[in-house]
């Protein structure tokens, strides 16, 4: 039987890219990958072709491969940046409409995936816990929204094009000055620094993507963070996985270790939102749960691969196998090592003998162990190290919650990690 044709797509060096094609390779898919230069996925044994993003011309490399007639049943966005190249592909060529529908939904979704209000005020009409949030034009819109009792708030932006898709603002002063950078597009020197330390191969194309610039802020909810990852078809939600979150990378960064539950509200926030926009694909929620875990705030709807759709279990096959089971019409094939426990530390993000639970490191394969443990390849360059000598970025703390459904005491300053006795560790390359 044919295997199965797969593209993943990646804009960043992501460790998600090479740990979902490890899966879909182990279970009968052919995967090629469209990503950035040195990247991890690399070493994924049995990986098919390999394409790199031009720098300049991310759209036209993306056209070219899907133009390029392999038979890819598939496309998998493994970052929001490559859902908005895709539906930037699907308004301009109408001979690909048909297979990036399939892979993300259909395209009166598309501009509801692309905008996290439109999105967000999708679900508060489906009758979902939303926490309040608003699109803002100006700073003065700010003003106004601390004026009417509003307290501890998120700043977000429609796209994550860098990694730095929100941050948490106590106060009126603090938003203010995080405003400016937050809401202006690329200036000529960010830029050069995208393209030229970065390496950031969609730093020329979404320069000027709205997606870029579009704002909202929304109440922080206090409690513990949480996810529903799906995997969809045609507004069906063919299997799920939800996590609570027990650390964090800051406030709202990259999970580190995590705990399988079942959560009823959750996962029928997630049914209910698919079927609203006809999602297709691998999507993630996130949620807020409150400290007696009964109310989840959905806070979050991100329409790319998740970061754990590889994870599996003796008696839950992962979102990956369930994909490549349903493209092959067989069931899932049994996974090779399953995971034993609920709780789990993600790699390489928790590094090697630092593991809580269960270590997420792929078994047998040194090389790719190795790609993931080492600095991604833009960071490796001169013109990175220099610039990190002159100005060293500052070490993001760790967020821990406990096991329960109550929230521990976090630390979210860097300068009271060392207090508390919490790790500091830079940030992840792909910042989440």
């Amino acid at each position: 039987m044919r295997k199965p044709a797969l593209l993943l797509v990646a804009s960043t060096g992501s460790p998600t890219v090479a740990r979902l094609a490890l899966a879909l390779v182990q279970q009968g898919c052919r995967v090629d990958v469209l990503c950035p230069s040195g990247h991890p996925v690399q070493q994924v044994p049995g990986l098919g072709r390999c394409w790199h993003f031009a720098m300049i011309d991310a759209l036209g490399s993306l056209r070219a491969v899907l133009g390029s007639g392999h038979g890819y049943r598939r496309v998998l966005p493994c970052d929001e940046a490559v859902v908005a190249l895709l539906v930037a592909l699907h308004e301009q060529v109408p001979v690909l409409r048909s297979l990036i529908e399939q892979s993300i939904g259909p395209a009166s979704s598309h501009t509801t995936l692309l905008q996290r209000h439109r999105l967000l005020t999708a679900a508060r009409s489906l009758g979902l816990d939303v926490p309040e949030h608003r699109q803002l034009e100006s700073a003065q819109d700010l003003l106004f929204w601390f004026r009417e009792g509003h307290g501890r708030s998120v700043l977000k932006r429609d796209l994550s094009f860098d990694g730095a898709d929100a941050c948490v603002v106590n106060d009126l002063s603090e938003a203010e000055r995080l405003w400016p950078p937050f809401s202006r597009p690329l200036s000529g020197g960010d830029l050069l620094h995208r393209l030229l330390v970065e390496r950031d191969p969609l730093a020329w194309w979404s320069r000027r993507h709205p997606g870029r610039t579009r704002v909202l802020v929304q109440r922080r909810v206090e409690g513990r963070p949480a996810s529903t990852q799906v995997l969809c078809e045609q507004g069906r939600v063919q299997a799920c996985l939800s996590l609570a979150v027990l650390e964090t990378l800051g406030p709202t960064g990259q999970a580190l270790v995590v705990r399988r539950i079942h959560h009823p509200g959750m996962e029928a926030a997630a049914r209910r939102l698919g079927a609203q926009l006809q999602l297709t694909g691998l999507h993630s929620l996130d949620f807020m749960l409150e400290p007696d875990g009964d109310r989840a705030w959905l806070i979050d709807c991100k329409p790319c691969c998740p970061a754990s759709a590889h994870l599996a279990w003796a008696d839950q096959p992962s979102l990956a196998a369930v994909l490549a089971s349903h493209l092959r019409g067989h069931a899932p094939l049994a996974v090779r090592q399953p995971l034993e426990t609920d709780r789990v530390s993600l790699f390489p993000w928790v590094p090697l003998g630092q593991a809580q639970g269960e270590h997420d490191v792929p078994s047998g394969q040194p090389a790719l162990v190795q790609a993931l443990v080492d600095k991604p390849w833009p960071q490796r360059q001169w013109t990175y190290r220099l610039l990190a000598w002159r100005r060293p970025t500052k070490p993001v703390s760790v967020v821990r919650y406990d096991d329960g459904l109550v929230q521990a005491p976090v630390v979210e300053k860097a300068e009271a990690a060392e207090a508390a006795d919490v790790p500091s560790i830079p940030a992840p390359p792909d910042g989440g």
